[in-house]
């Protein structure tokens, strides 16, 4: 089951262009093409063809509903940082009958959402996880949404026959001029609890750009919320996130998993360390002829660190990516660890799926 927002109606109804701008800030113009042309949609190649076809006034409520229900996806989803925790059966169920009749209180984001902050009102926003819904997905899932501002430095070089005169003199005998400006962002990172599967999972937005404290600080501050919400979640904070380095292997070593993208690996049998990635996205670095002639030479012997692979789904429809990156030195420990990854994902069920593959070869 899809999320379905529907789309405010009359003077309060979302403009076409907030909700492709909303859009434009989560994914690129090839990604939502991609999409359209999935759900038969033509709109053209560009962001104002999107606006223009989302106003047309015969075709144009058709896609805007389409825009909405897929952004409305992409609050809880879209590309993540995900840890995950278990969740015991006593605790569970505490946290269900808080979560069924939970309210949300007002605060600086709900003028505009589930849209996000007009720009200029984003460097004085909360920089604080701040709850602004509970939302019910399926099969009895819960996703708290926590909104905050967070900024990323954004460099622009010049050459210094592009500078005006007057900071040519200030500056005379440099080559180029290097400027910083802070982009200011809304993130909507996510706690989901998942009844049937007994887990907490923290996942966090923007994972590769903004976090300044580090993703693993991210992750606590962002849970912390959540238990100071959801008090019965205090013992799932206090415990540790699901190592998922034994995944590595595990998806690795079975060749119909997925297409393996990347991998980063030491050979036991020599010792070296090697990176090898895939340029085309429809083939598998596991049937790459110079891959598996050096995993024949040193008999499979070999411990992935690092791995990306693709999914295609037939049910629900879509693609998932997940990536896992240790560090190289988890190797040489009698207990290596990996407590997180990133998952790539345009809906709620995909991303659901995304974990479970993680899941399923612990």
């Amino acid at each position: 089951m899809a999320i379905v927002r529907v789309a405010p109606a009359g003077p309060s109804a979302p403009r076409s262009e907030d909700i492709v701008r909303a859009i434009k800030l989560r994914v690129s113009m090839p990604t939502l093409r991609e999409s359209l042309k999935a759900a038969r949609l033509k709109t053209g190649s560009a962001w104002d063809d999107v606006i223009g076809a989302a106003n047309h006034p015969t075709d144009g409520p058709k896609l805007r509903q389409f825009l909405w229900n897929y952004y409305s996806e992409h609050i809880i989803a879209g590309e993540r940082y995900v840890q995950y925790f278990t969740l015991d059966n006593s605790t569970r169920d505490k946290v269900m009958r808080t979560l069924s009749n939970a309210t949300v209180p007002p605060s600086d984001f709900t003028a505009t959402y589930p849209l996000p902050l007009p720009h200029a009102q984003l460097s004085s926003g909360p920089k604080t996880p701040t709850l602004v819904e509970v939302q019910s997905l399926h099969n009895g899932d819960y996703a708290l949404v926590y909104c905050s501002v967070r900024s990323h430095d954004v460099r622009e070089t010049y050459d210094f026959n592009q500078l005006p005169q007057l900071v040519q003199k200030t500056y005379a005998g440099i080559d180029e001029l290097i400027t910083v400006k802070k982009d200011y962002f809304q993130a909507f990172d996510v706690v989901v609890v998942r009844s049937a599967l007994d887990r907490v999972e923290i996942c966090i937005d923007f994972p590769k750009k903004g976090i300044t404290k580090g993703l693993e600080n991210t992750v606590i501050e962002v849970f912390r919320e959540a238990s100071l919400n959801v008090p019965d979640l205090q013992p799932v904070y206090q415990s540790q996130p699901t190592n998922v380095f034994d995944a590595l292997s595990g998806i690795y070593f079975e060749p119909k998993e997925g297409t393996v993208r990347m991998l980063s690996f030491r050979t036991m049998t020599t010792g070296s360390r090697k990176t090898e990635r895939m340029m085309n996205s429809s083939d598998d670095l596991r049937s790459e002829d110079f891959h598996q002639a050096g995993a024949v030479a040193v008999n499979n012997k070999f411990k992935p660190y690092e791995l990306v692979v693709d999914w295609e789904s037939k049910i629900p429809q879509g693609n998932y990516q997940v990536a896992m990156h240790a560090h190289f030195r988890e190797l040489s420990s009698e207990s290596p660890r990996l407590l997180g990854f990133f998952v790539t994902a345009g809906t709620n069920q995909l991303m659901t799926l995304a974990i479970n593959k993680i899941v399923k070869f612990l």
